[in-house]
Protein backbone atom coordinates (compact mmCIF):
# COMPACT_ATOMS: atom_id res chain seq x y z
CA UNK A 1 0.00 0.00 0.00
CA UNK A 2 1.00 3.48 -0.71
CA UNK A 3 0.76 6.77 1.60
CA UNK A 4 -0.92 9.52 -0.56
CA UNK A 5 1.17 11.81 0.35
CA UNK A 6 3.88 9.81 -1.24
CA UNK A 7 1.36 9.37 -4.38
CA UNK A 8 0.59 13.31 -4.82
CA UNK A 9 4.34 14.04 -5.11
CA UNK A 10 5.32 11.22 -7.43
CA UNK A 11 1.91 12.56 -9.60
CA UNK A 12 3.32 16.06 -8.99
CA UNK A 13 6.75 15.26 -10.25
CA UNK A 14 5.50 13.39 -13.31
CA UNK A 15 3.71 16.64 -14.32
CA UNK A 16 6.46 18.98 -13.94
CA UNK A 17 8.77 16.26 -15.49
CA UNK A 18 6.14 16.13 -18.64
CA UNK A 19 5.88 20.11 -18.88
CA UNK A 20 9.54 20.64 -18.75
CA UNK A 21 10.37 18.06 -21.48
CA UNK A 22 7.86 19.62 -23.62
CA UNK A 23 9.27 23.08 -23.26
CA UNK A 24 12.46 21.65 -23.88
CA UNK A 25 11.77 19.64 -27.08
CA UNK A 26 9.17 23.15 -28.44
CA UNK A 27 12.40 25.80 -27.33
CA UNK A 28 15.16 23.32 -29.08
CA UNK A 29 12.99 21.70 -31.66
CA UNK A 30 14.56 18.24 -30.56
CA UNK A 31 11.96 15.64 -30.62
CA UNK A 32 13.47 12.93 -28.72
CA UNK A 33 15.59 15.39 -26.48
CA UNK A 34 14.20 14.90 -23.15
CA UNK A 35 13.64 10.49 -23.50
CA UNK A 36 17.08 10.30 -24.50
CA UNK A 37 18.45 12.74 -20.86
CA UNK A 38 15.66 10.32 -19.10
CA UNK A 39 17.44 7.19 -21.09
CA UNK A 40 21.10 8.57 -19.68
CA UNK A 41 19.80 8.98 -15.97
CA UNK A 42 18.35 5.77 -15.89
CA UNK A 43 21.39 4.59 -17.27
CA UNK A 44 24.13 6.72 -14.63
CA UNK A 45 21.41 5.22 -11.71
CA UNK A 46 22.18 1.29 -12.97
CA UNK A 47 25.91 2.15 -13.35
CA UNK A 48 26.12 3.84 -9.78
CA UNK A 49 24.24 0.91 -8.27
CA UNK A 50 26.39 -1.66 -9.87
CA UNK A 51 29.43 0.04 -8.58
CA UNK A 52 30.80 1.42 -11.61
CA UNK A 53 30.86 4.90 -10.32
CA UNK A 54 33.49 6.90 -12.90
CA UNK A 55 30.75 5.24 -15.73
CA UNK A 56 27.88 6.92 -13.52
CA UNK A 57 30.03 9.94 -13.48
CA UNK A 58 30.81 9.93 -17.40
CA UNK A 59 27.11 10.29 -17.98
CA UNK A 60 26.23 12.80 -15.39
CA UNK A 61 28.94 14.95 -16.98
CA UNK A 62 27.15 14.40 -20.32
CA UNK A 63 23.66 15.22 -19.20
CA UNK A 64 25.38 18.18 -17.07
CA UNK A 65 27.15 19.18 -20.20
CA UNK A 66 23.84 19.12 -21.88
CA UNK A 67 22.08 21.16 -20.14
CA UNK A 68 24.50 23.68 -19.92
CA UNK A 69 24.57 24.04 -23.73
CA UNK A 70 20.24 23.85 -23.55
CA UNK A 71 20.03 26.92 -21.03
CA UNK A 72 22.62 28.77 -23.38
Amino acid sequence: MFKLGSFENEIYRSMETGLIKNQTEDRHGFNKLAKAADLLNMAAAIFEKAGFNEEASEVTQILEDLSKDLND
